[in-house]
């Protein structure tokens, strides 16, 4: 089937109406607006699903064939069914604590925050007079216009939007609309958005974005995963577990041991998030501060600038183009990226280890497995989170690599792939949130662990050639290769092999004590102990919030 330029529609007669603003609506609790709702009923009204003259369909279920003109259109409501991103379709309720932060409304927020802050600023310089210093009063106001931001506000800078045909600017008109009633902001509302460009505003707001997003949404689902996993180390600190390299029976280890692992090594990668300078520039037009000193040439508009970005708890980037140079956020992204590497391994063992009936699933009443094998409990947390993870660091891969590029002093190439932020976040939550449902299921299957120990009395050739060679016996590997490659080995044959041995009488006394379920080492001292590692490598400062 194509989707081709004639209008052939499978269809009951009957139009759905597509009204992203109405369900936007329904999900803030925002009063109708009529104006911006014609709005966004004209700007998706081109919304139809057309399929070519070259497939020919056939299905009983549906009545008839309708052909539509060119001038018709179809309108879907946008909900869980219409979305084109999963994140805001199906998956919604799991993604949306990012809403905030990482849409077009976190955008339009962010800069707000940031053109009021700027004015503030603004007031306390002694050079700039024609900023006075604001009453307590003024300050409220302005203050109040960020704190009481509403969908209302989003809705109305986009209408705005509409006229100005650029969004910074948008934000500009809109605040000076909102402060023509407070007498002495009425005064310098040109000071709004003065000596700036636009990526002046956008690229803190970005910034503030980002740290908001994580500070308040993944580091806290990211160290709930952590947790988790400390929990499951402990817990099973003392299961004996046969290991596997290359696939193959090895020295055993505990299962608290192995996920112990996976703690520590999510634990240093969010160390490493944690650690990103989330960075800000507020230079002008191409870096050089060339307005800010035309109109105030005694003013020291670098260390101003630097105070006010740091104001905003953000780091201060003195050398750039028109643009912060995003090398942060490549730095930032890939460390995602190595987060999510790591969770894709722990969640290819944990589905591995289930498909080893090491765990099982707990079930669910009324949840199905299989549509057609009923004996089914299928993996599928940790399917949903190895997918996710997958088109999570295709994103944030991408971001990592394009945003450190631009031309000259700047194309706006950045600008429209910075609005996917949000995906490769989404993507990675979704992803964060799946593991953990998959791991709050798991239950440990002792008796079949244990089997598989039983099975595997060959494991216990690395210590008892290992003893042999303290002791001086001749050719200890080559003579354990001939009892154990290849062949059945059991208890008794390895009883028998140690018995012979010449060997100090309490060193054969503890071989003989040595059993593939106490053939351990420290696993479960690790394992223990996981706490304290975890720690140890996530002696972080978390991101701090504006």
């Amino acid at each position: 089937m194509e989707l081709g330029a004639s209008s052939r529609v499978l269809s009951n007669n009957t139009l759905l109406r597509f009204s992203p603003e109405s369900t936007f609506r329904r999900r803030y609790q925002v009063p109708v607006n009529p104006t911006s709702l014609n709005h966004h009923q004209r700007r998706f009204s081109n919304a139809s699903f057309q399929l070519s003259n070259s497939y020919s369909i056939r299905e009983t279920t549906y009545k008839k064939v309708v052909n539509m003109s060119k001038v018709d259109s179809r309108e879907f409501e946008l909900s869980s069914l219409t979305a084109l991103s999963p994140l805001d379709g199906r998956y919604w309720s799991k993604v949306k604590d990012l809403a905030p932060y990482m849409s077009e409304y976190g955008l339009i927020y962010f800069r707000v925050l940031v053109e009021i802050k700027w004015l503030l600023k603004l007031s306390k310089i002694p050079e700039v007079t024609e900023v006075p210093s604001f009453s307590e009063e003024a300050k409220s106001y302005l203050q109040g216009l960020i704190d009481g931001f509403n969908m209302d506000d989003a809705l109305e800078v986009k209408n705005i939007e509409r006229v100005t045909n650029h969004d910074v600017k948008a934000v500009e008109y809109f605040l000076k609309q909102k402060c023509q009633s407070q007498p002495e902001i009425a005064k310098v509302l040109e000071f709004f958005h003065f000596a700036c460009t636009s990526e002046d505003i956008n690229n803190l707001a970005h910034a503030l974005m980002l740290k908001e997003a994580i500070n308040k949404v993944m580091f806290p689902v990211m160290d709930k995963l952590i947790k988790a996993l400390c929990e499951i180390a402990k817990d099973n600190a003392n299961i004996s577990m046969l290991s596997r390299t290359h696939g193959q029976p090895a020295s055993p280890t505990t299962l608290g041991k192995e996920i112990s692992v996976f703690a520590i090594r999510l634990g240093r990668e969010r160390q490493e998030i944690s650690q990103v300078e989330i960075m800000g520039k507020f230079a002008g037009a191409v870096g050089n501060y060339n307005a800010h000193l035309s109109a105030y040439p005694d003013v020291n508009w670098p260390q101003i600038t630097e105070d006010f970005v740091k104001s905003l708890g953000l780091s201060f980037n003195p050398y750039v183009t028109q643009i912060e140079t995003h090398d942060y956020m490549a730095k930032l992204f890939y460390a995602f990226v190595r987060f999510n590497n790591i969770l894709i391994d722990f969640d290819r063992d944990v589905w591995g280890y289930i498909s080893l009936a090491y765990f099982k699933q707990v079930t669910k009443a009324g949840e199905i497995g299989s549509s057609t094998m009923p004996h089914k409990v299928n993996p599928i947390d940790f399917e949903n989170s190895e997918g996710n993870l997958g088109k999570a660091n295709e994103d944030l891969s991408f971001l990592s690599m394009k945003l450190p590029i631009s031309r000259w002093q700047r194309d706006l190439t950045d600008s429209t792939v910075l609005r996917n932020m949000g995906g490769g976040l989404g993507h990675s939550l979704l992803a964060y949130k799946s593991a953990l449902q998959g791991i709050a299921k798991l239950q440990v299957n002792e008796a079949r662990l244990s089997d598989d120990l039983n099975h595997a009395w060959e494991v216990l050739a690395e210590p008892i050639q290992t003893v042999m060679r303290r002791y001086g016996v001749p050719e200890p590997y080559e003579k354990l290769k001939e009892l154990t490659r290849g062949k059945v080995v059991t208890k008794e044959s390895i009883r028998e092999f140690i018995i012979g041995l010449e060997l100090p009488e309490e060193a054969k006394a503890n071989l003989l004590n040595l059993t593939p379920h106490n053939y351990v080492g420290a696993a479960a001292e690790l394992a223990r102990n996981v706490d304290v590692a975890v720690n140890l490598v996530n002696g972080r400062k978390v991101l701090e919030t504006v």
